[in-house]
C-alpha cells in the first residue's frame, strides 16, 4: 500500500498462507514488442526465450495461468486472451504457446489485469499477478483504480510490474499497482535483466493483505456524530498498532484480525472490539459515552406533598448547578421545584402540592444534563386545625394548627359554606403555630381552613363560633 496512506507502525502476527501461490503472467504482445532491443533481436524474440525458459524451470506443481494481449487484431482494445487457464502445467508446452504469439495490436493492460484476476480461484489465500509490458495503457483503462480494488479484496493478491525495454523511469507511471498491493516494480532492458526480474518475483515473500477502515465517533446516547477524535488501535496481543489525533474520520489500513478501538472526543470516551475482514462494511461507527462528573443525592423515599424537603448532595457545584424535582421522563431544565447548589448541602426544596412518584435530580448547568437521580414518592399532605372555644366579636384569637407550612400556605377564616377561595381574614403559616386572627364583627358560625399556597387546595377545616349565637 502507499506509504502516505498509513504512516504508522503496525505490529501484527504473520498470517498463514496457502501452500501454493497462484500466479498469473500477463504478457504484452502488442505491436510495439517488435521494437529492437539487443542487436538484431526484437523485444518479443528476447521475451519469448526468457519466459519460455522461466516456464520450463518453474515448479510444475505450482499453479499458474497466462493472459496475453495485443497479439490477434490491430487497433482492438478487446484483444485479450487467456492463453493458458489456471492450473498445473508442463513448462515446455507453455513455452511453445508464448512462441506462437505474434505482436500486432494495442495495450489494454488494465482490462488484461482484470481478466487475470478472474483466473485466481476463489479458494486461493495468496496470489501473484505479474505484468510484463513494454508500454503504458493506451485503451483508456485506469490501472490505479484497479489496484485499489485488488487491495481491498481480502486475499494476499500482489500485482508485480516488469517494465521491459521502456524508457528509464517510464514504468513509474504504473507504480500504483505494486504500491497498493505489496508487489514489486522492476525494470529490465536486456534478456538477462528480464530473467532476473522474474526470479525476484518468484522468490519474493507475500505480505499481509490490508483492509482500509474508516472509523468515526458517535454519541452512545444519541448516535449523533461527535466530530474529530483521538484514536488508538490495539491488536489481539495488546500491542498498539496505530494511533491518530483529531481525526474525523480516522482512515486506517489494517490486516484482517481482531482489534480494540479506543477513542476520545471532547467530553466523551469509549472503546469497542473491531473484527477486520475483507467482507465487512469498511465504514464503522464507534460509540463514545459522555464523560460525566460524579454526583449523588441523599433524600428519603417519600415526603408529604407541598412541604419542604432537605436533600443532601455531592457534585461539581459549578455556577448554575441545581437540585430539582421533576416528573420521570422530563428533560433537563423542566423542573417542578428547584434550588441552586450554591446554597449548600443539604439543599431545601419546596415540594409541589401533587402526589405520586417523582425524581430528585442533580442537574448540571453547562452542559445542561442530569448527573444523578433518586426516586421520591410525594404523599397526601396531612394537616389539622384546633380552634378555640367561642371568641368575642372583633377580638383577636389564636388557632393551633399542624401542616406542611409550604410557601404562601395560610390559615384562613371564611364564611361557612363559602367557596374555597373565599376569605374574611388570613395569616401565613410561616409565622408559626398558634396563628393569630381577628374575629369578624358579626356573630355566627364560621370556618377555619388550612390552604396550601402552591395549589390553593384546602387540606384541613374546622368550625369556630364568634359572639353569642343564641
Amino acid at each position: 500500500m502507499r506509504a502516505a496512506a498509513l504512516a504508522l507502525a503496525i505490529s501484527i502476527a504473520t498470517p498463514v498462507w496457502a501452500e501454493d501461490i497462484a500466479t498469473v503472467i500477463v504478457f504484452d504482445a502488442s505491436g510495439s514488442m517488435w521494437n529492437r532491443l539487443e542487436g538484431d533481436l526484437s523485444r518479443i524474440e528476447v521475451a519469448r526465450n526468457v519466459i519460455g525458459s522461466y516456464f520450463v524451470d518453474r515448479d510444475p506443481d505450482a499453479p499458474y495461468a497466462i493472459v496475453a494481449y495485443g497479439h490477434t487484431r490491430r487497433g482492438d482494445c478487446g484483444d485479450i486472451e487467456v492463453v493458458t487457464p489456471m492450473g498445473r502445467h508442463i513448462g515446455a508446452g507453455q513455452a511453445n504457446r508464448i512462441v506462437g504469439l505474434i505482436p500486432q495490436g494495442m495495450t489494454p493492460l488494465t482490462d488484461a489485469l482484470r481478466v487475470a484476476r478472474d483466473q485466481i480461484p476463489p479458494t486461493a489465500e495468496a496470489a501473484d499477478i505479474v505484468l510484463i509490458t513494454d508500454g503504458l495503457e493506451n485503451c483508456g483503462g485506469d490501472p490505479c483504480a484497479l489496484a485499489a480494488q485488488f487491495a481491498s479484496e481480502g486475499i494476499a493478491l500482489r500485482a508485480h510490474v516488469v517494465g521491459f525495454g521502456m524508457a528509464p523511469g517510464e514504468v513509474n507511471a504504473l507504480s500504483c499497482l505494486p504500491e497498493q498491493t505489496g508487489g514489486l516494480l522492476l525494470e529490465a532492458s536486456t534478456g538477462a535483466e528480464l530473467a532476473t526480474a522474474l526470479r525476484q518475483v518468484t522468490d519474493s515473500e507475500p505480505v499481509a493483505v490490508t483492509v482500509v477502515m474508516s472509523l468515526f465517533a458517535i454519541s452512545a446516547e444519541t448516535s449523533a456524530p461527535l466530530g474529530a477524535a483521538d484514536w488508538q488501535i490495539i491488536d489481539a496481543d495488546g500491542a498498539l498498532v496505530a494511533q491518530g489525533a483529531r481525526r474525523d474520520p480516522f482512515d486506517i489500513a489494517l490486516p484482517p484480525g481482531d482489534y480494540t478501538v479506543a477513542a476520545t472526543a471532547p467530553g466523551h470516551a469509549g472503546e469497542m472490539a473491531l473484527t477486520v475482514r475483507s467482507d465487512i462494511v469498511q465504514r464503522v461507527a464507534v460509540p463514545l459515552t459522555e464523560e460525566r462528573p460524579e454526583a449523588s443525592l441523599v433524600a428519603p423515599e417519600g415526603a408529604p406533598a407541598g412541604g419542604a424537603l432537605e436533600v443532601g448532595w455531592t457534585g461539581p457545584d459549578a455556577d448554575g448547578d441545581r437540585i430539582t424535582l421533576a416528573r420521570p421522563g422530563a428533560g433537563a431544565g423542566e423542573p417542578l421545584a428547584v434550588t441552586l447548589t450554591r446554597n449548600g448541602s443539604p439543599a431545601t426544596l419546596r415540594l409541589p402540592d401533587e402526589i405520586g412518584v417523582f425524581e430528585l435530580r442533580y442537574e448540571q448547568n453547562r452542559p445542561q444534563r442530569i448527573l444523578a437521580t433518586v426516586p421520591i414518592t410525594l404523599t397526601a399532605t396531612e394537616a389539622s386545625i384546633t380552634p378555640p372555644g367561642p371568641v368575642p366579636i372583633g377580638e383577636r384569637f389564636e388557632v393551633v394548627w399542624t401542616g406542611p407550612s409550604g410557601p404562601r400556605d395560610e390559615i384562613i377564616l371564611a364564611a361557612l359554606g363559602s367557596a374555597d377561595n373565599a376569605r374574611i381574614t388570613a395569616t401565613q403559616t410561616r409565622w408559626g403555630s398558634p396563628a393569630g386572627l381577628r374575629a369578624p364583627d358579626a356573630a355566627g358560625t364560621y370556618e377555619l381552613r388550612y390552604r396550601v399556597g402552591a395549589s390553593g387546595q384546602i387540606i384541613a377545616r374546622a368550625q369556630i363560633t364568634v359572639g353569642d349565637t343564641k
